[in-house]
């Protein structure tokens, strides 16, 4: 059986994630390192300036016009990596498949246009939307139960460190072109918020100096 043209995508959430372990399964599947593309600092429930991304449809679609031996095959090693959204799941496959391409979640590929194929794709879409969207809701209940106890004083971070800091490099960044309304509208908050996280210096762990005892 004549091995599949694939082309991997790697994203992580932010940029303490590791990325490795996704790098090395596309490697174990036979994708080499120059065909591996990676988003670092996303969510993933919007495909907005996700550069890693459209570079890989970039080489799907190139790889189409131009392997005729093989099938291509944009590979992943879980669904949510490519997308936690429903809709725009389905607006990039159904691009895909115009072009001839196949989606490839592990050593498994799928086919959009088949029916079988279509429905598995759709339930894993569904269900990382799902997660993601559960995610956010437990993330507010945990914050109001808090600050019902008194545990939140004050006007808390809406944000952990890690994304902050995200934000922070990727606002200042001049190769990536992620605006305050695209911050905003990625990570669910106000841009009064991502406004405060970019105009200060980079977010840090405050660590109270100890007084020394002689």
């Amino acid at each position: 059986m004549i091995e599949p043209f694939r082309v991997g995508y790697v994203r992580c959430s932010t940029d303490e994630q590791d990325v490795e372990i996704q790098t090395d399964q596309l490697h174990a599947l036979g994708v080499p390192g120059e065909r591996i593309f990676i988003d670092k600092g996303f969510s993933g429930t919007t495909r907005t300036n996700r550069t890693g991304l459209d570079n890989a449809l970039t080489a799907v679609t190139s790889a189409a016009a131009a392997v005729t031996d093989r099938q291509v095959v944009l590979t992943t090693t879980k669904f949510d990596r490519f997308a936690r959204n429903m809709a725009e799941a389905g607006e990039i496959l159904t691009g895909l498949r115009e072009r001839g391409v196949l989606f490839g979640v592990g050593h498994q590929i799928h086919d959009w246009a088949d029916p079988f194929g279509k429905l598995f794709l759709q339930t894993l879409a569904m269900v990382a939307e799902f997660e993601a969207n559960l995610n956010h809701m437990r993330t507010r209940e945990g914050m109001a139960k808090a600050r019902a106890k008194g545990r939140l004083k004050g006007k808390q971070p809406k944000l952990p460190l890690a994304a902050r800091k995200t934000i922070h490099r990727r606002y200042h960044d001049p190769d990536d072109n992620a605006s305050l309304a695209d911050l905003a509208d990625e990570y669910s908050v106000g841009r009064s918020t991502i406004h405060r996280i970019i105009s200060g210096t980079v977010p840090r762990v405050y660590h109270p100096r100890r007084s020394c005892t002689w």
